[in-house]
C-alpha cells in the first residue's frame, strides 16, 4: 500500500497496534436475559389445578380416591368463591366434600375441596365442576371431570343333575279332622308324582303312615304294604294308602311317627322289608299344623342323616302351613286351604336339603313334580357361588341349549338363597348338565 494511502487509512479508522477487525455480532456469553416475573393485578385473579378431572375406571359401587381441586388467588384484591357445583347427566355419582359455604382468599391464599367418585352403573361420566368467584375476568372456571363404571367380571359354573335310582321314600299323612281337602289335592295329582319315578325308572319302595302317635294300628306303622317299582298298580295303590280321613289324633306329631317307622320294634315288625340299607332314604310329611313332636328340628335331622353313612342320602321334605302365621288360601275347586305355621318341619327341609311347599298352594301339580325329584336326589334348585350384579346378563343353558326366564317353564332367580331354580318342563334331567353365566361385581380396591 501506498505510504499516503496508508496514512488515510490509520487517520479514518484510528490504527494502532492492535487488530481492529470484529466480528458481525457479538459473541454470546451463554446467559439470557432473564425474563421478570408477571406482576399480580390489583383485582382478584382465580387459579384452579388441575385443569380437569379423571377418575378412570372403577367397578360399579366402589369409590375412587378423592382428586383435590386446588382454588388459589394470585391477585391482590380479596377473591370471594361464591360457588361450587357439579353439572352434566350422572353428577350424583360425584360429591364435593364441601358445606357449600362462600369463602374468601387473601392473595397467595389456596383452598383444597376434595372431589369424591363412586360409579353406580356400567357407564362413561363426563360432568364438570364449576367455580364460581368474583375475578373480574374469569367469573366461573370449568373443570371437565369423568370416570366410568369398569363392567364386571363375568363367572361362568356348571352343575350336573344326580339322582338315586335306589330310594325309599316315607310319606307322613296328617289324618286329622282338618285334611280332608288337602288329601284330596294329592290324590288328585299324584300321577305327577309317580310319573317322574317311572320315566327315571326309579327303583322305590314307598310308603305311608300317618302322624297319629295315640291310637293303636297307626304310631309310625305302615298303612298297608309298602309300594314297589314291581306292584301291579303303585297308583291305585297309593290312592288308598294316603286317604286316611279325618278321625285321627289332633295332636299331629310326624317327627315320632317317622322317627318310630324307622327304628325298632316296628323295623322288624310291621315295616319289616320297607327300609333298605343301599338304598337313598328321603321323608315326606303332609300337614297343616306344626310338628307338636318333642324333638327340635336340629335333633331330628340329626338323627335322621344319622341312618346312612352318607349324609347325602337323606333328605327331609314338607308340604306344610307358610312359617310364621301359616296361610289361607282357595284352591282351584273353591276349597278353603288353610294352616298353621310349619316351622319345624320347613327347618328339617332346609337341614337335610329338603325341599318345602306351601299346603295352601293352588297347583299342587307342581308341588308334587318337586317333591317327588327332591326324594329321588335331584333338585330343582341350583345354589350359586356368588351373587350376580345384573340378573338381566344372567344365562342359563341345560344340555347346551339356553332356558328361559320362565316361571311355568323355565327358570328363575331366587335372591333369598341366591339360587337358580328351574320349572315344569325346564328343570333338568337325570345327568343333564347345567352352565350358568352372569357378572359379579368386581371387588373395591
Amino acid at each position: 500500500m501506498r505510504p499516503a494511502l496508508l496514512a488515510l487509512v490509520c487517520l479514518l479508522t484510528a490504527c494502532s497496534d492492535y487488530d481492529l477487525s470484529r466480528p458481525d455480532k457479538a459473541e454470546p456469553d451463554g446467559e439470557e436475559d432473564p425474563i421478570p416475573d408477571p406482576q399480580p393485578t390489583e383485582d382478584p385473579d382465580i387459579a384452579v389445578t388441575p385443569s380437569q378431572l379423571d377418575f378412570g375406571g372403577l367397578p360399579k359401587d366402589c369409590p375412587a380416591e378423592p382428586i383435590d381441586v386446588v382454588i388459589t388467588n394470585e391477585g391482590l384484591g380479596t377473591l370471594e368463591v361464591t360457588d361450587i357445583v357439579l353439572t352434566g347427566t350422572g353428577n350424583s355419582a360425584f360429591n364435593l366434600q364441601w358445606d357449600g359455604s362462600p369463602f374468601q382468599l387473601e392473595y397467595e391464599e389456596s383452598r383444597t375441596i376434595p372431589v369424591e367418585f363412586t360409579p353406580d352403573a356400567w357407564v362413561n361420566y363426563a360432568i364438570e365442576v364449576q367455580v364460581s368467584s368474583n375475578d373480574p375476568d374469569e367469573a366461573r372456571v370449568d373443570l371437565p371431570t369423568g370416570g366410568f363404571g369398569a363392567e364386571d367380571s363375568i363367572y361362568e359354573e356348571s352343575f350336573v343333575q344326580t339322582y338315586n335310582e335306589k330310594v325309599d321314600v316315607l310319606w307322613v299323612i296328617d289324618n286329622s279332622c282338618s285334611m280332608d281337602e288337602e288329601v284330596n289335592q294329592v290324590r288328585a295329582n299324584f300321577a305327577t308324582f309317580i310319573d317322574e319315578w317311572v320315566n327315571l325308572d326309579v327303583d322305590y319302595h314307598l310308603g305311608v303312615v300317618t302322624t297319629d302317635m295315640d291310637t293303636v294300628g297307626h304310631q309310625g306303622a305302615l298303612q298297608g304294604a309298602y309300594i314297589t317299582s314291581a306292584s301291579a298298580d303303585p297308583r291305585a295303590e297309593f290312592l288308598a294308602q294316603v286317604d286316611q280321613g279325618s278321625a285321627g289324633s289332633a295332636d299331629e306329631k310326624g317327627f315320632a311317627a317317622a322317627q318310630a317307622a324307622l327304628s325298632e320294634p316296628l323295623l322288624s315288625g310291621a315295616n319289616a322289608g320297607f327300609l333298605r340299607s343301599d338304598a337313598a332314604l328321603s321323608i315326606i310329611v303332609l300337614s297343616d299344623e306344626n310338628d307338636s313332636s318333642s324333638s327340635s328340628a336340629s335333633s331330628f335331622s340329626s338323627w335322621l342323616q344319622s341312618q346312612k353313612a352318607d349324609p347325602a342320602l337323606v333328605n327331609f321334605n314338607a308340604i306344610c302351613g307358610d312359617r310364621g302365621f301359616g296361610c289361607n288360601e282357595i284352591d282351584f275347586f273353591g276349597n278353603s286351604l288353610s294352616a298353621s305355621g310349619g316351622d319345624k318341619y320347613i327347618d328339617a327341609a332346609g337341614l337335610t336339603g329338603g325341599f318345602w311347599a306351601s299346603i295352601c298352594t293352588s297347583d299342587y301339580a307342581e308341588v308334587l313334580q318337586h317333591i317327588s325329584l327332591a326324594a329321588a336326589g335331584m333338585t330343582i334348585e341350583f345354589p350359586l357361588t356368588a351373587a350376580p350384579s345384573s340378573l338381566a346378563l344372567l344365562t342359563v343353558s341345560v344340555g347346551g341349549s339356553r332356558v328361559s326366564n320362565d316361571a311355568n317353564d323355565g327358570w328363575t332367580y331366587r335372591s333369598d338363597g341366591n339360587t337358580i331354580v328351574f320349572h315344569g318342563s325346564a328343570i333338568p334331567g337325570p345327568g343333564e348338565r347345567v352352565d350358568v353365566s352372569y357378572p359379579i361385581a368386581g371387588t373395591c380396591n
